[in-house]
């Protein structure tokens, strides 16, 4: 099966066995940089103790900076492993295991945040659709969605790279590339973890599409959203080596 084919239900599993190291290094200032543009742009237009969704949750950094703040937090994941981690990093939130396609929560929630790339991950426009418009049946009515995703600049800045995390008892290696043409990035992630005397192996393969401005706001539009700003994570946020990541805030 090839790379552009691989159905998303199929990429989830990839994080699985990636949780442990995205919880240890890529947890220690991504989710810092997402609460920094969540505090500029979202929190100051919600009330106190306001439901917020945090969708696509990974390993509940974030969740937790919220429920400290006096939120009261929902988490969902498609893994079980990142929510193991998340529920250990955010005791005070809730999570639940969907697929951001088609989850369905008894409550309804004041916002909804979905951020570091996560909404990328769905391969097509009808998937991307299919997650906007869970979203607006998961908010309360006049509910906010801020979310961000990697534009083009993205993809070409920062998925093309080669690097890798020794460490004394273990090692990540991330090989990526970035497809112009079919507009997809991919991460080959080759990990090594000390068992005792012996070493174990794990390959994980992570997807992204690229998708314009244009085609996401449409997607919005058409999943019943109403006026949207877009925020440019370093000109307009501050955020720093996010190059080509945009910030999207719209509400029902």
């Amino acid at each position: 099966m090839s790379a552009e084919m691989m159905p998303t239900d199929e990429l989830d599993s990839g994080y699985d066995a990636f949780a442990w190291f995205f919880n240890k290094y890529w947890s220690r200032d991504i989710p810092e940089q997402m609460l920094s543009a969540i505090e500029q742009v979202l929190l100051p237009r919600l009330p106190d103790r306001a439901r917020l969704l945090d969708l696509c949750c990974g390993t509940g950094q974030l969740a937790s900076a919220l429920t400290t703040r006096g939120y009261n937090v929902t988490g969902v994941d498609s893994s079980p492993k990142m929510l193991d981690f998340a529920r250990r990093n955010a005791p005070a939130a809730e999570f639940v295991q969907a697929d951001a396609r088609r989850f369905h929560l008894p409550d309804s929630f004041d916002a909804v945040v979905s951020t570091f790339d996560s909404l990328n991950h769905f391969l097509s426009l009808e998937e991307l659709g299919a997650v906007f418009r869970q979203t607006r049946r998961a908010l309360a009515p006049a509910g906010w969605f801020f979310f961000d995703m990697n534009v083009e600049r993205g993809f070409l800045a920062h998925w093309r790279d080669y690097f890798a995390v020794v460490e004394e008892s273990e090692v990540c290696v991330l090989r990526g590339e970035y497809d112009t043409e079919r507009k997809l990035g991919r991460y080959d992630i080759t990990m090594f973890r000390q068992r005792g005397r012996m070493w174990q192996r794990a390959d994980t393969t992570i997807l992204e599409r690229c998708y314009e401005q244009k085609e996401i706001e449409r997607e919005l539009k058409q999943a019943g959203f109403g006026e949207m700003l877009a925020f440019d994570a370093v000109k307009n946020l501050g955020l720093t080596d996010h190059t080509g990541r945009i910030f999207f805030l719209t509400r029902c």
